[in-house]
């Protein structure tokens, strides 16, 4: 039922809370039985309790009487209740059965709420982990597909919608339906032949509800897309402040935004329309059922005042919650839309995926192979075309070449980031899409050109691949990296809190502890990409002696635009459109007619 109501994506996660969802409804429908009380009341409230005089009265109310041996012959009577009192005793009673069902009524609505706000919180707790996992775990050719602000908006307004409905739409599935039969029984039970009457108007609100519940989904998914794009514009600025203050753009941007926000708004108005407009049309068909029911209950039924007052009133407490589950079913289709976009993404299948029964890589000790490797994001456009080499353990090989050669999507290929298209990648005989992907990303440390760090302390940053690491590990990753004697000199040392993305060190320090990050995890196989290709000289020559220590104790396979730092590379490899049009040691590449010595004087012409 629950797949059926909230869609195959979304109930198995309700599940997973069955108890809290039974305590909600069973309270609901408690508070729902609890309601119809006051409303019976009414009747000898006015028709008795309002007597002038002190003439004793009493309360009936209606009673079956089966006949004596059979249980299909029956018949409605009258019972008392209290008998032989004054009115104002019986509005004194009247009145305390009424307070006394009305508190019950509260206590359960309010445990209720309780018991469905911890539902809610909890299925999408469940789904924001769950979400954040797949994040994690997905390629990054996913995210170069799609905007970072937007996939930001799916895992935050989206959970939030759901957070905000999922609970308000079971409960007012139950709630609302079950409030209604209650005063509907009551209205067969004081006269079925006016009720039936009365409900000729059904048809027209049912035919409301489902024109405007389609239009409302339509719409809400709309509303997600556009608050999604709004979100990305907020992420991408704040992400390129230097960008944009340094071409002084502050106000095309702010144009380019205000777009956004007045498209973001006018679907909002439009979703509005849909959505709080059929409240007033149901309002504008039901009001012509009330006089009726007064007109048609004195006229042709001869009800006296206190049970006219009781039908109305009745007739009301049935059209509120009919009122409420057509709102209930606008946000059922709300919170469809927002399902959609949430699961569109848990659904996505990694591209890379662990075979079955993959091994475990053993230390690397031997050798990184690449055997006829191609490689292409889309069939149309290849990156890697037949690459082919093989790199002993603790030899330091070099890739150089043109921007846009294909060298950082090659040594992306190693800790299977992407997976190759043709051939195939060997570390020590072992094909890396054989062995599971711990144990061959445990073995690779990574700095990249530019470095990602946390907003947290050097020491929380340094440890990140190895959290149990002590500080004496933590300080012996940091003086390899020739980044200890810095950090010693920062405020509260490795204490020290870095900044957004590390925004309080400069680019020399950054890559310095994106090593000791590297190294803490006493990897055997490192990757620098352009490790140093944006730091000052001085900065570069600290990351260089950094490298030069860690020659022979670890396989280093570098990209680098500045040959400088490759000086000491047993092997170079130069690539152009994603060939290897050359390979060899520097001496060697230096004495011939090759592209590398064109390199090489261009950037050292001086």
């Amino acid at each position: 039922m629950l797949r059926s109501i909230l869609g195959k994506d979304i109930a198995p996660y309700v599940k997973r809370h069955h108890r809290l969802l039974i305590a909600a409804l069973a309270l609901t429908a408690t508070a729902s039985i609890f309601v119809v009380i006051p409303a019976y009341l009414l009747k000898p409230f006015v028709d008795e309790g309002m007597k002038i005089g002190t003439e004793p009265v009493s309360w009936k109310i209606p009673w079956i009487v089966f006949e004596p041996g059979t249980w299909t012959s029956w018949r409605i009577t009258e019972k008392a209740l209290v008998e032989n009192v004054s009115p104002n005793r019986l509005l004194i009673i009247l009145t305390s059965i009424a307070f006394i069902s009305v508190l019950f009524k509260s206590f359960a609505i309010y445990l209720s709420g309780l018991a469905a706000t911890a539902l809610s919180n909890r299925v999408v707790m469940s789904l924001r982990v769950d979400l954040y996992n797949k994040f994690v775990t997905l390629p990054l050719g996913f995210y170069y597909k799609r905007k970072t602000g937007e996939l930001i908006a799916r895992a935050t307004a989206d959970l939030t919608m759901l957070q905000n409905l999922i609970a308000n739409v079971l409960i007012g599935l139950v709630e609302h339906p079950l409030t209604a039969l209650v005063f509907l029984c009551y209205l067969f039970v004081m006269n079925y032949k006016l009720t039936v009457l009365v409900f000729v108007i059904v048809p027209l609100i049912v035919g409301l509800i489902r024109l405007f519940g389609r239009k409302v989904q339509k719409h809400a998914t709309r509303v997600q897309d556009a608050t999604a794009e709004v979100t990305s514009a907020y992420q991408e600025t704040l992400m390129c402040l230097k960008v944009i203050y340094g071409f002084f753009t502050s106000q095309r941007e702010t144009e380019r935004f205000r777009v956004l926000a007045r498209d973001l708004y006018r679907k909002i108005m439009k979703w509005s329309r849909w959505s709080l407009g059929l409240g007033p049309m149901m309002d504008s068909a039901v009001f012509l059922v009330l006089p009726a029911v007064l007109i048609a209950g004195k006229v042709m039924f001869d009800h006296t005042l206190g049970e006219l007052m009781s039908m109305v009133y009745a007739f009301s407490r049935v059209y509120s919650p009919i009122k409420k589950l057509a709102l209930v079913n606008n946000n059922l289709r709300t919170l469809q839309g927002a399902t959609a976009r949430v699961f569109e993404i848990m659904r996505t299948e990694p591209a890379l995926a662990e075979k079955p029964g993959a091994s475990v890589l053993g230390r690397h000790g031997e050798s990184i192979e690449f055997r006829g490797v191609c490689f292409r994001y889309n069939p149309e456009t290849p990156v890697l075309s037949n690459i082919s080499f093989n790199v002993r353990a603790g030899e330091m090989v070099a890739f150089v070449g043109s921007t846009g050669s294909g060298k950082s999507t090659l040594l992306d290929l190693i800790p299977r980031f992407h997976d190759v298209t043709d051939g195939a990648i060997l570390i020590d005989g072992m094909d890396v899409r054989d062995v599971t992907l711990e144990s061959l990303r445990r073995q690779i440390g990574i700095v990249n050109q530019d470095v990602l760090l946390f907003h947290d302390t050097i020491f929380s940053n340094i440890s990140y691949g190895m959290p149990d690491a002590d500080r004496e590990e933590i300080i012996s990753a940091a003086r390899a990296a020739h980044a200890h004697e810095f950090i010693m000199e920062q405020t509260v040392g490795y204490d020290t809190l870095v900044g957004d993305r590390g925004g309080s060190l400069s680019g020399g320090q950054k890559q310095r502890i994106a090593i000791a990050r590297a190294l803490i995890t006493n990897p055997s196989i490192l990757i620098l990409d352009e490790a140093a290709s944006a730091l000052d000289t001085e900065s570069e020559a600290l990351v260089q002696k950094a490298i030069d220590r860690l020659h022979g104790q670890m396989t280093i396979l570098v990209v680098a635009h500045r040959l400088s730092t490759i000086r000491k590379a047993d092997r170079i490899f130069v690539l152009e459109h994603g060939e290897i049009v050359e390979s060899g040691t520097r001496e060697e590449l230096l004495s011939r007619n090759s592209r590398f010595k064109r390199l090489y004087e261009m950037q050292f012409a001086d």
